[in-house]
């Protein structure tokens, strides 16, 4: 078999695993999928050692002193909480307003509805944790416009499955890339609520900065076009508290 057709073997094979994860994430309840999550995440770290040792390589950055033992126990925290992203993402469109409710709760959401206020939209800026999808679905059952700039994934097919995902959730998606930024400003025009994900720089054009010891950049995105639109920046996240 040639490479190239190996490669697309290898991306269908990878779009029917997460359809088919999907279907089986809607049909388990709540507890049982949170057990199954369990169990992804263990198995994605026996066979991702490569994923494993760059974990291990971070949290040894952020402290150098963690032991052994702990450090396994860390490690395996942060795939857990990868498969636990994906099985409750897949969970969402079949969830009611009221389940999201119910699993979610919210702190300094008064200061999104006085940013609205204003009539620039609001900017929030998101690390890559926890379940953010949750909260953004929890955004637009408040009746919020939510427009989000991701990172185009590959295969194509992928990208587009996830963003058929999110747009049924009531986002709308703009790929990360040279029309990102006319997007965003266009929905703050329209005093939306934009999400940009700003912890990881993949372009390297951002701001140079002083990272647990060491130097990296981040994006410099939220903050200009926060203060181009005259929009507030907010920073924000999403945890996984139990």
């Amino acid at each position: 078999m040639a490479a190239d057709e190996r490669s697309r073997l290898g991306d269908a094979v990878t779009v029917s695993g997460f359809r088919l994860g999907s279907v089986a994430a809607r049909l388990t309840p709540g507890p049982l999928a949170s057990a199954t999550a369990s169990l992804l995440g263990a198995g994605a770290s026996v066979t991702s050692a490569e994923r494993r040792d760059m974990i291990q390589r971070h949290l040894r950055r952020v402290n150098p002193q963690v032991r052994s033992a702990e450090l396994r126990l860390q490690t395996q925290a942060a795939f857990d909480s990868y498969a636990r992203y994906y099985v409750e993402s897949f969970r969402l469109p079949s969830l009611s307003a009221r389940a999201v409710e119910r699993g979610f709760t919210k702190d300094g959401y008064q200061h999104i509805l006085r940013g609205l206020e204003a009539g620039n939209g609001v900017i929030l800026a998101l690390p890559h944790l926890g379940g953010w999808e949750w909260a953004g679905r929890w955004m637009t059952d408040q009746g919020h416009r939510l427009t989000v700039v991701v990172e185009a994934l590959e295969p194509p097919e992928l990208f587009e499955w996830f963003v058929d995902l999110r747009q049924r959730l009531g986002m709308t998606v703009v790929p990360l890339g040279p029309g990102a930024a006319g997007a965003v400003m266009k929905a703050l025009r329209n005093n939306e609520v934009v999400c940009l994900l700003c912890d990881r720089d993949i372009e390297r054009t951002g701001v140079e900065v002083e990272f647990f010891g060491e130097r990296t950049t981040l994006p410099a995105g939220p903050a200009m076009l926060g203060l181009r639109a005259g929009a507030p920046l907010l920073p924000k996240a999403v945890y996984f508290t139990s």
